[in-house]
């Protein structure tokens, strides 16, 4: 085992012990070595040399230090491993010219068709470009405090030859989101096309709302749903409460703006969006970190064992040892978030009336009133691009700076949108000025938040399509009951609840046909249940629902505790969706799924007894790196009987599976993880076409003959 692997352990084990409920913790153990190799072809080497060298001397003439984006171009390269070769594309990265010390520079990395020891895409910066152990050190800190942290280390590189230290760290991705125990959703950064414009140009910028977003993790754009998220997440950056709505902002900015200052300046600002919340949560990107000493004074001493830990871990990612004013850094800001009580997994949520800024309401009554007008189109100038979601269509108009009119307006396609509100946009050069285009994101309605009466209600129904929220932080002895008046209302849970019952209804007909038209699991508010529990806590809790039409009946997410029971009938999709939990469930009923009947991933869980029938996919699913403890299960009339996947461990005492395509499945699916381990002791399958389903990457364990 990697030393590496320890160092994850030991995250985890201290987040346990002190902050259990954070939306910060890792779920998933990277294993990055401190080395890396490249090889290049020749013809691909040249091409990368020569980029390098002509970004170095574009611009000294006329005293520009920045790096153009023409040399940002990728290259072909093999990363070396000892059992094989990943194929990569690699280009220079970094905005200014402190990134290229060639034959080096800093690179970004890109994995094909595979994973780097779980990391798909990745950054090796020259380690003066960020201060060094400094970006590791911050980095480590804000994984402490419950803040999203990429993972940051010192690395050997040889590129072609060429040997040097240099920072590795993860981009934000879809593995970096859900090791951290948040399902995909927009990363927003600020649109940086400023960096290119003149002086001039950035006061007509700075005139007609130059304050905009795009979406970093382009990869989130899969279908039109997401792209509905990500111009909603672009949308509320416009809002007079923007600052309000970043979770734990304040204390993000305040030790920030003592000690990586760099990281706040607006280019460097990127955000996670959490829909169901309208809230974001602070993703720091390069800070720049300096230990000034009369910005600590080392007189707040954290207990001995985190501070070792945090020593230990730093160790292991750099190979130094903290300076004692790293100590008193350390201290300091540790113990502020303990007397302060930060939790990223605080459950508030933004109010619906949003007050947007006055820029933005003059340019969006602009476009409006041109697009009810029917106007004829005249002549481009100069002139603003902006691109916006209106009545289910994407947009582009074009507002003219010479008498503050539209000039016109049109529909593109959700490819160009996609590309225009993750990337800095396409250039127009017009006449002497360069447009690029801005996102002012969602015109459309958003799904409303309506809280429930969580004090002196005990039935209530749902009859508007909307999100309904019930929030109680402590709960006991009570019984509640959920009718579900319109096909598109939900519920999200949040709270402790200790000998609760829960029942959910379906009060209204339907028809099982396709709910969703846009290929996406999820709705506007990242919701795929119906019902969904996301940061509870439970004692003693019994869940019953029924006749529910949405991906999963019931969704449980970042919660923890004892479950006495879940009983769940007639389900259009999935049954029970358990992810980024840690649940003990005394018994399971799930009959007549229309995919899986129960669905386990990024947790620990315990199930003591589980009845489980018709289930059109699996029986019971246990994926993405997920421990799972089965003790007395029943499965019939399923495709698959138990499946565990993508670095999923599972241990099953006694199993009985009826009527079955395939009895037990083993495989991996996804590349950023490894096989799965599944062992039953006591294994019986009748009526069965096969009975071992494995891939080369995993194995199972049978404890009588079969």
């Amino acid at each position: 085992m990697r030393l590496i692997k320890f160092l994850t352990f030991s995250l985890l084990v201290l987040n346990v012990f002190v902050h259990s409920n954070s939306l910060a913790n890792s779920f998933t153990q990277l294993d990055i070595p401190n080395k890396i190799t490249f090889k290049l072809n020749n013809y691909e080497y040249n091409r990368y040399l020569r980029r390098g060298m002509r970004a170095f001397v574009d611009g000294e003439i006329d005293g520009s230090k920045n790096i153009k984006k023409k040399y940002k171009k990728w290259v072909n390269a093999k990363i070396i491993l000892d059992n094989k070769q990943l194929n990569s594309k690699v280009r220079i990265m970094g905005d200014w010219k402190d990134h290229l010390q060639l034959p080096m520079t800093s690179l970004k990395v890109k994995i094909v068709d595979d994973t780097y020891f779980g990391v798909s895409r990745f950054n090796l910066f020259l380690p003066q470009t960020r201060n060094s152990e400094r970006e590791v050190f911050w980095n480590l800190l804000l994984s402490y405090l419950n803040f999203p942290a990429l993972y940051t280390r010192l690395v050997d590189v040889n590129f072609n030859g060429n040997r040097y230290r240099a920072i590795f760290q993860e981009d934000a991705t879809k593995e970096f989101l859900e090791r951290n125990g948040i399902t995909e959703t927009a990363i927003l950064k600020q649109n940086d096309f400023e960096f290119y414009l003149n002086e001039s140009e950035k006061e007509i910028y700075n005139k007609y709302f130059s304050s905009s977003y795009v979406v970093d993790n382009n990869n989130f754009l899969k279908n039109k749903v997401s792209s509905v998220i990500a111009s909603e997440a672009i949308s509320y950056t416009s809002t007079k409460e923007f600052k309000n709505r970043i979770i734990n902002g304040d204390f993000f900015e305040k030790i920030n703006s003592r000690f990586a200052k760099h990281g706040l300046a607006e280019i460097n600002r990127k955000y996670i969006y959490i829909p169901h919340k309208k809230m974001y949560l602070p993703l720091y990107y390069d800070g720049m970190v300096e230990f000034p000493p009369k910005e600590t004074n080392c007189n707040k001493k954290t207990q001995k064992k985190i501070l070792d830990n945090f020593e230990n871990n730093f160790y292991f990612l750099t190979n130094k040892k903290l300076t004692p004013i790293q100590k008193c850094v350390f201290q300091d800001i540790y113990t502020e978030f303990l007397e302060k009580k930060i939790d990223n997994s605080d459950y508030n949520f933004f109010s619906d009336n949003t007050n947007f800024l006055k820029d933005y309401l003059y340019i969006k009554k602009k476009i409006v009133n041109y697009l009810k007008s029917n106007s004829e189109p005249k002549k481009i100038s100069k002139s603003m691009i902006y691109t916006f979601l209106l009545d289910n269509n994407y947009h582009k108009c074009y507002f003219n700076i010479s008498d503050n009119s539209i000039s016109k307006c049109e529909k593109i396609s959700k490819e160009n949108y996609d590309k225009l509100i993750s990337e800095s946009g396409e250039k127009i050069k017009q006449n002497d000025f360069t447009s690029f285009p801005i996102n002012l994101g969602n015109f459309d309605k958003v799904i409303p938040l309506v809280n429930l009466d969580n004090e002196n209600s005990n039935e209530f129904f749902l009859s508007e399509e909307a999100t309904y929220i019930y929030s109680n932080q402590n709960l006991n002895d009570k019984s509640l009951r959920f009718f579900f008046n319109n096909s598109k209302s939900k519920v999200l849970i949040n709270g402790q609840f200790e000998n609760v019952d829960f029942n959910f209804q379906n009060n209204f007909n339907y028809k099982k046909t396709n709910i969703y038209n846009n290929n996406a699991r999820y709705d506007q508010n990242l919701l795929t249940g119906c019902i969904s529990f996301f940061n509870s806590k439970f004692n003693n809790v019994k869940i019953f629902a029924e006749n529910m039409i949405c991906e999963d009946s019931v969704n449980i997410k970042n919660s923890s505790g004892l479950i006495e029971k879940i009983n769940i009938n007639n389900s259009f999709y999935d049954g029970l969706d358990l992810d980024f939990s840690n649940l003990e469930i005394n018994e399971i009923i799930i009959g007549n799924a229309g995919n899986d009947c129960i669905d386990l991933s990024f947790g620990t869980y315990s199930i003591k007894k589980a009845l489980i029938e018709k289930c059109s996919d699996k029986g019971i699913s246990i994926g993405e790196n997920s421990t799972a403890n089965l003790k007395n299960i029943f499965v019939t009339e399923s495709n698959i009987g138990i499946a565990s996947k993508d670095s999923s461990t599972t241990t099953i005492d006694k199993v009985t599976i009826n009527k079955v395509e395939i009895c037990l499945s083993a495989y991996k699916k996804k590349k950023e993880f490894e096989g799965s381990l599944l062992s039953v002791k006591d294994f019986d399958c009748i009526n069965y076409y096969k009975k071992i389903d494995l891939d080369k990457f995993s194995k199972i364990n049978i404890g009588n003959n079969i």
